[in-house]
C-alpha cells in the first residue's frame, strides 16, 4: 500500500474509475478547485483521524446550504452527500451509510448526559449533538492504492489516525477467487478489513454495527477538545458562490 513507507496515501473515493478520478483531481487542484474532487491524501505517519468535520466536501448545488444552521439538518446533508458517493444500484452500500448514522445517533443518545456536561461552561454555545461531526468520516467506494500502481475497490473506508479500515460488505455468495486475492493484498499492506454481512446490516442496522466496529468508533468525541463543524462560514460561502453542491 502506498503510504506504508512514508509516502502519502492518496485515496480516490465515490468512484469506480480511480485512474480517471486521480487525473481529474490533479487538474482541478492545479486550477485551484480542490473542493470539487473526491480525493483524500493521508500522511500515514502524521495524519489525525479523518472525521466528519474534516473537509473538503463538494457541497456545490446543495439546496439551502447557506440556511442549514441546525446540527440535524447539516448532519442530514452529509448523509445525503455520502449516499450520492455510493454505487446507485448497490443497496448494501446505502444501507451501511444509514446504519452508520444510526450508530452515531445511538452513541450520542447513550452518552447524552456526559456529553452535555462537557459543554456546560460554554453557556449554550454548543449542543451535545454537535459532537456528531467528530465521528469518523466514511469514504464510500474508496479505491485503495497498492503496490504496482493499481487500486483495490472497497465498499467503504475509514482512517482512524493509526490505521486504514476497509469495510467489505458480503452477501450470500462466496467471494470470487480474484476478490479474495484483492483482500489478501490489502491485508498484507496493513489495511484492516471488517467484513459486514449485508443481511445482518439490513436486519439490525446500527445495533449490528455496534457489535462489529471497534470501540473507538462509538467514542468518537474522545481526544476532541470541542465540537467542530464542516459547515464553517467560509466553506459555505465558497460552495454557494460556485453554484452549490454537485452530487
Amino acid at each position: 500500500m502506498a503510504g506504508k513507507h512514508g509516502k502519502p496515501l492518496i485515496i480516490p473515493f465515490g468512484t469506480s474509475n480511480p485512474e480517471k478520478a486521480t487525473a481529474v483531481a490533479e487538474q482541478r487542484r492545479a486550477e485551484g478547485d480542490a473542493n470539487s474532487t473526491n480525493i483524500i491524501t493521508i500522511d500515514t505517519s502524521n495524519t489525525p483521524p479523518l472525521r466528519l468535520h474534516h473537509g473538503p466536501y463538494d457541497f456545490r448545488a446543495t439546496p439551502g446550504l447557506g440556511t442549514a444552521s441546525d446540527t440535524d439538518t447539516r448532519l442530514q446533508l452529509i448523509q445525503d452527500h455520502l449516499h450520492a458517493l455510493c454505487d446507485l444500484w448497490t443497496k448494501s452500500q446505502h444501507g451501511f451509510i444509514d446504519s452508520y448514522f444510526g450508530f452515531i445517533n445511538s452513541a450520542l443518545a447513550e452518552n447524552r448526559d456526559a456529553l452535555t456536561k462537557t459543554l456546560a461552561d460554554y453557556d449554550g454555545l454548543y449542543h451535545y449533538r454537535d459532537w456528531a461531526f467528530s465521528a469518523l468520516r466514511p469514504l464510500p467506494r474508496a479505491q485503495i492504492p497498492v503496490e504496482g500502481g493499481t487500486f483495490v475497490a472497497t465498499d467503504c473506508a475509514f482512517w482512524t489516525g493509526r490505521e486504514l479500515i476497509a469495510i467489505d460488505l458480503t452477501g450470500f455468495q462466496t467471494p470470487t477467487k480474484s476478490r479474495r486475492a484483492e483482500l489478501q493484498v490489502l491485508r498484507k499492506s496493513g489495511v484492516t478489513i471488517i467484513e459486514a454481512a449485508s443481511a445482518d446490516l439490513a436486519k439490525d442496522g446500527a445495533r449490528y454495527l455496534e457489535s462489529l466496529l471497534p470501540e473507538t468508533f462509538g467514542l468518537f468525541w474522545k481526544g476532541e477538545v470541542l465540537p467542530q463543524s464542516p459547515f464553517k462560514p467560509a466553506a459555505i460561502a465558497e460552495n454557494v458562490a460556485v453554484g452549490g453542491v454537485r452530487f
